[in-house]
């Protein structure tokens, strides 16, 4: 039984009528960088270090929040990501910051049932500027831009006699090539922050929207626009368990609701999902630059191609 791919699709229609540059190729493409923006992106999507089905673990029965499918689908994706921030401002009511970040998406993905291997990455090099203002003690004005450089880089170990025979119409254009894109990123948001006797509570709602524009060797040059859009809304309650000076130990949970649209539909099919999460934070007992907290928790992923669960691991969880 054949495996087919969205790629060996549009490659096997399209090679009957040219062996050009061809719009079904460059929207493949732009799938791709937008999927790296959206899964590099911590506000946006959760993905862990070890995945599995819900429905297994707990003995539950719901196909929106998990199955064997969607979980080869997130075993065949690698996510890793490096945000560092720059705080610009110590005033409280007028927060500024610079933010970087490096990132790699590793996408298997299986033309056929047989022998050939398909591996493609995408390297990420974000770097923006955001403002927060608060304009009652609770509530703040976030806003943000940023730029993305992307570079893509597919390898597809040509094997099946079948797959062969499409090889020279796709080789070169399709797979084994390299792209380039570079996006821009505006965000607006609103943020909602209340202290408790025994911790926090917050609320984050964000709008993410990017454009770009691709080039390369792939398709003969003709890589496409990225172009997407999330609009992220996260509960958010840090419970402290533990006050041992410095060294904080707090129970974190979450609940956030993510819409999407444009390109960034093509890697979660859905125009929007579900997450919930459940970890443990410690903040270092002794000062360490940029890093304000690590920990180690549970997400739950409902109503996307990538449902299912994960074990995740936090880095300055705010």
């Amino acid at each position: 039984m054949l495996k087919v791919s969205k790629s060996f699709v549009a490659a096997a229609v399209l090679c009957h009528f040219s062996v050009q540059a061809d719009p079904e190729f460059s929207d493949i493409f732009e799938e791709d960088f937008a999927a790296a923006i959206i899964l590099t992106d911590s506000e946006a999507l959760t993905l862990g270090f070890k995945d599995f089905d819900p429905n297994s673990v707990f003995n539950i029965d719901n196909e929106n929040i998990g199955s064997q499918d969607a979980l080869d689908r997130r075993k065949n994706i690698g996510v890793s990501a490096l945000p560092i921030t720059f705080d610009l401002s110590d005033d409280k009511m007028f927060k500024r910051r610079a933010v970087v970040r490096f990132s790699a998406l590793q996408i298997e993905d299986q033309i056929i049932d047989g022998p050939d291997t398909h591996r493609k990455y995408v390297l990420g090099l974000f770097s923006g500027y955001e403002q927060e203002i608060n304009f009652t003690p609770n509530w703040t004005f976030a806003t943000g831009m940023g730029i993305h450089l992307q570079y893509l880089n597919s390898n597809y170990d040509f094997k099946s006699p079948f797959s062969k025979l499409f090889q020279p119409f796709i080789d070169g254009k399709l797979v084994n090539t390299t792209a380039w894109a570079t996006s821009i990123q505006p965000k607006v948001g609103f943020h909602y922050t209340k202290d408790k006797d025994w911790g926090q509570v917050k609320y984050k709602s964000n709008f993410n929207y990017f454009f770009g524009y691709g080039w390369g060797q792939a398709n003969d040059g003709d890589v496409g626009t990225p172009e997407g859009w999330y609009w992220s809304n996260e509960a958010k309650l840090f419970y402290d368990v533990t006050d041992w000076g410095r060294s904080i130990q707090t129970v974190y949970t979450s609940l956030r609701r993510v819409d999407i649209g444009g390109d960034t539909l093509g890697i979660l099919g859905s125009s929007h999902y579900y997450e919930g999460t459940v970890g443990w934070l410690l903040t270092p007992p002794f000062h360490i630059p940029m890093v304000d907290n690590v920990g180690i928790g549970l997400s739950v992923n409902y109503g996307s191609d990538l449902k299912g669960g994960s074990i995740v691991l936090f880095f300055n969880q705010e």
